[in-house]
């Protein structure tokens, strides 16, 4: 299955619900509700922005869907990341708050300060995603999207 999709969504809400690190983490989390969003990268294959709808409340997952603009304008939470960055926090290979404080990760709408409080809650959160596995998206050239340094940052500025 292909990363932010519908199908994706849904496996990642099963994959918070199995318990462990995200229940524990994410207990006292009043507003987990998250969007994830991968910007647009057609020279990879991302021919427009995909996000992802995640509605979390004290460590259980009471949805997750496809995102629509409503979705991303009312959510406390918004993180954006390129197709590359994406790769490496689902792979387990950077940390979101490490990714957030490189600007690698951009936290287009939530406050730093509180989501800090949640540091471990977000890390589970993105450890689950990653568990789901998926692919990402083919460039125009057949391989999967990027991952190199170069486009991560030249991208994450869009």
């Amino acid at each position: 299955m292909e990363v932010f999709t519908e199908e994706w969504a849904s496996a990642c809400c099963e994959a918070l619900n199995r318990g462990g690190a995200y229940a524990v983490a994410a207990a006292d989390w009043e507003e987990g509700v998250s969007v994830l969003s991968m910007s647009a990268d057609p020279a990879h294959g991302i021919m427009e922005d995909r996000a992802v709808y995640i509605d979390a409340h004290r460590g259980h997952c009471r949805g997750a869907r496809m995102a629509s603009e409503a979705d991303i304008e009312a959510a406390p939470y918004v993180f954006r990341a390129n197709a590359a960055t994406w790769k490496r926090l689902l792979a387990g290979e950077v940390e979101p708050v490490t990714a957030v404080m490189q600007g690698k990760l951009k936290l287009v709408r939530g406050s730093l300060f509180a989501l800090a409080k949640h540091a471990k809650a977000a890390t589970a959160m993105v450890a689950a995603a990653g568990e789901v596995g998926g692919t990402f998206p083919l460039s125009p050239s057949g391989d999967e999207a990027v991952d190199d340094d170069a486009a991560d940052d030249d991208a994450a500025g869009s």
